[in-house]
């Protein structure tokens, strides 16, 4: 037999067995209910439907009346009057995070519907809360760890309900919108917080800080085999010893574990040319605006789960429920080392020594190396169309394919910076200061009034996108950085650096980052003030006579530009000569950011 022939068998025997994983019918997910009283309203439809927000809240209730195990708390009130609701599983009941943390325990933060159409993750966690609190499964897997389960955050979004959302979506019958009732995407939206939803959620987070936050979701895209694939930090968002301990240990062991399940995973992921997987694919990565990114940001692990939208709704249900048990189980295990390394970068990060090195902002992928890996998909079939009468080319989901393509996975750094010691923010700027505190980012107030020589950026060019994104119109700049004299006011706020929240306050306030404020249009006043300078030309005849009389070094260089005959010919350009003298003086930050950078390394 040629090795091309052994080559192909080994595929095809491959391919029917991951075949028959991914279909489910290699799975043994099997629930054995001691009473139907908690079956979810998921599985009493028989795996098609999922619950309203009442239905889901009511089952919430019920299981905190049943068991000492679960506690059903309020985390925040939604526009439109709803409560959102968190489930907190723990072995001893406890819901205070300072007692949990004195036992040792490591936390999960998981929660569904932040896209109210893809409620996959909120029936799955319903199942797993179930099971843990009444059926007594994996009960073990509470010892080491406490679970936060937040079934729909998106609560609004959630009861906006039909047919008429996500309608190439393989289930469940009905679902809710994308958006709030504010029409904000509350996963675009950790950085700048418009949503009273996502202010709800970031006050949980910082209370908990969870060694692992999941969030979970339904893709787009893409069509291939696998039913759930993953997003993780890929490129170094997270400290070092975090980002390594993601890539050896969980990733490594939730992949092991979800394969043997039947549902193997991979990554998520963009394309190098859009929509064509044969020029390469590479794995998303994300900044703190999303879930994920916003975790990394925190020295934590950030999983977000891309279930696939043509994949029907109980196999996705299932393998959400996989991925939260697995990741139970990989946390418990390990929580002691978790604990450690993520203390360890905290530490780091709130150091001196963590800024002697340039801080890498964004990056960009490297498209000059790659390497090959297995990718199941489906082969593609051309028919002419009898709808369009085009060449219509689509995937054959009778036909499997175990193929290979060619993925990217080094980034390279896009923008580094040099973190400052302090961050100077002005009084008046309220709205960045309550942004802050929401974040739980230290600050502590100037006692008195103080001239510091501090490091500025001053902006060269700009432009506001042309239509909004995100419900805002965002901004990108250039600009210079330079050394300045600003006056410190008694009630202005000073960010110390010395603190584990470093990362994050640096993609809030450095206005390079992809996601700071600055491009989300905080500061657009700062970027091109209001004109409030309204003198008239012609009163240059008396102003620009008083200035040459005062200003020996003014007046030779009016004498210089004199010389150019075309200038000293045009009384408009002699009169605008010292309007434009005038008005920069006057308005001499305009073009200023507001929020300055202290070095104290420098001897400032």
């Amino acid at each position: 037999m040629s090795r091309n022939n052994r080559s192909l068998i080994g595929v095809a025997l491959f391919t029917i067995a991951v075949l028959a994983t991914v279909s489910g019918k290699g799975s043994n997910f099997l629930h054995t209910p001691q009473s139907k009283d908690f079956l979810t309203y998921y599985e009493l439809s028989g795996n098609t439907k999922t619950p309203r927000y009442k239905e889901t809240i009511d089952f919430c209730r019920k299981l905190d009346s049943a068991s000492s195990l679960i506690s059903l708390v309020k985390i925040g009130t939604s526009p439109q009057g709803r409560e959102i609701m968190m489930l907190i599983a723990d072995a001893d009941g406890e819901t205070d995070p300072a007692k949990i943390r004195a036992k040792g325990k490591a936390i999960i933060l998981a929660e569904a519907c932040i896209h109210a159409g893809e409620p996959d993750g909120k029936d799955a966690g319903l199942m797993l809360l179930r099971d843990l609190a009444i059926y007594g499964k994996h009960k073990e897997l509470l010892k080491n760890v406490t679970l936060l389960f937040i079934p729909i955050i998106n609560v609004d979004g959630h009861e906006d309900f039909g047919v008429h959302y996500r309608i190439n979506q393989n289930g469940p019958e009905e679902v809710g919108a994308r958006f709030t009732a504010q029409k904000i995407n509350m996963n675009r939206d950790f950085i700048k917080v418009d949503a009273p939803e996502t202010q709800a959620l970031l006050k949980v987070y910082n209370q908990w800080l969870p060694e692992l936050f999941i969030d979970i979701h339904v893709t787009n895209g893409a069509d291939f085999q696998y039913v759930s694939t993953y997003g993780l930090d890929q490129c170094g968002y997270l400290s070092s010893n975090v980002f390594d301990w993601s890539k050896s240990v969980y990733e490594k062991e939730l992949k092991s574990k979800m394969m043997k399940e039947g549902y193997p995973l991979f990554p998520y992921f963009d394309y190098k040319e859009w929509g064509d997987v044969s020029k390469g694919i590479y794995p998303s990565t994300f900044t703190p605006q999303y879930s994920n990114g916003y975790a990394a940001s925190q020295n934590r692990i950030g999983l977000l789960v891309e279930n696939h939208i043509y994949k029907p709704y109980k196999q996705r249900v299932e393998a959400s429920y996989k991925i939260l048990e697995h990741s139970l189980e990989i946390v418990s295990k390990n929580s002691k080392e978790l604990i450690s390394i993520i203390k360890d970068a905290d530490n780091y990060t709130a150091s001196k020594e963590f800024r002697k090195q340039p801080y890498i902002l964004s990056y960009a992928e490297d498209f000059t190396d790659s390497t090959y890996v297995d990718y199941l998909t489906w082969q593609t079939k051309t028919v002419k169309s009898d709808l369009s009468g085009a060449d219509w080319t689509y995937f054959d989901h009778e036909s499997p394919v175990n193929g290979k393509v060619k993925m990217f996975t080094k980034f390279l750094p896009e923008y580094t910076t040099v973190l400052p010691d302090k961050y100077i923010i002005p009084s008046e700027l309220v709205s960045t200061i309550d942004l802050l505190n929401l974040h739980d980012i230290k600050l502590q107030k100037a006692t008195k009034d103080t001239v510091l020589t501090v490091s500025a950026y001053r902006f060269t060019k700009y432009k506001w996108s042309e239509t909004p994104y995100e419900g805002r119109n965002t901004l990108t700049t250039q600009f210079n950085e330079k050394s300045e004299q600003v006056l410190v006011r008694e009630g202005d706020y000073l960010l110390d650096m010395n603190q584990p929240k470093a990362k994050l306050a640096a993609n809030i306030l450095e206005p390079a980052a992809s996601s700071s404020l600055l491009f989300w249009g905080f500061y657009n006043a700062y970027v091109k003030a209001p004109n409030e300078f309204w003198i008239s030309l012609p009163y240059m005849e008396i102003k620009g006579r008083e200035m040459l009389a005062k200003d020996p070094a003014l007046k030779l260089e009016f004498e210089e530009r004199l010389k150019d005959k075309q200038f000293a010919s045009n009384p408009k350009e002699i009169l605008n000569f010292f309007y434009l003298k005038v008005r920069k003086q006057a308005e001499s930050v305009s073009d200023r950011y507001p929020i300055f950078r202290y070095f104290e390394k420098r001897g400032n």
